[in-house]
């Protein structure tokens, strides 16, 4: 077991009714620390989506790929819309006000589940609104390929074409593995802190 969880466990099992002003105290700084935890991954995905969107429109408006103008509408859409999910899924949450160490442990408790559970199923939320208009992207390449299939061109287009397919799974598996761990860790707080409350 890790010092932290040991620290949840023993300072759960230390309150008394003399004690409480201290215990309450440490629950509220654990909270403030997940709500920094929380923010600093969170500011991640927020720039990343930001990046793409900026990204996206710029190319739209200088008439860059033009023949990618609607999967780039469709991909920008999408970014919105995670954006929109991290927000509602794994933004933070500020601890109650009150001074009951009991509801701040509540407040800990469904806060590491709901963490656990968005990140379990953010390849639902999160990677896969991004595929239609990536494989859309895709798919008209591809036909442009075929299109001049048989020159230097098209020979170099599809080295291209696979490339982008080998890093575009390297770069989702690694995402996924991301989130998974990341689940897994909320878990693992999860535990800790149930064993905390039951012995």
């Amino acid at each position: 077991m890790s010092p932290e969880r040991d620290d949840i466990k023993t300072l759960w099992q230390s309150q008394t009714m003399e004690d409480m002003t201290v215990s309450l105290s440490d629950l509220k700084s654990r909270a403030r620390s997940i709500r920094r935890r929380i923010a600093t991954r969170n500011l991640v995905l927020y720039a990343y989506g930001l990046f793409n969107i900026a990204a996206g429109g710029w190319l739209i408006y200088r008439g860059y790929f033009p023949t990618m103008r609607y999967p780039m509408l469709l991909m920008i859409a999408a970014h919105f819309f995670v954006l929109w999910q991290v927000v509602q899924r794994v933004g933070g949450r500020i601890a109650p006000s009150d001074q009951a160490g009991q509801s701040v442990m509540s407040f800990l408790r469904d806060e590491f589940e709901r963490q656990r559970r968005a990140l379990a199923n953010a390849w639902a939320w999160y990677i896969l609104p991004f595929m239609p208009a990536f494989v859309w992207e895709l798919a008209i390449w591809y036909r442009a390929i075929l299109a001049h299939w048989g020159t230097a061109v098209a020979a170099s287009n599809l080295r291209s074409f696979e490339v982008v397919i080998v890093s575009a799974i390297v770069f989702w598996g690694f995402v996924f593995f991301l989130f998974v761990r990341g689940a897994r860790r909320w878990q693992g707080e999860l535990t800790a802190l149930d064993r905390a409350t039951a012995e």
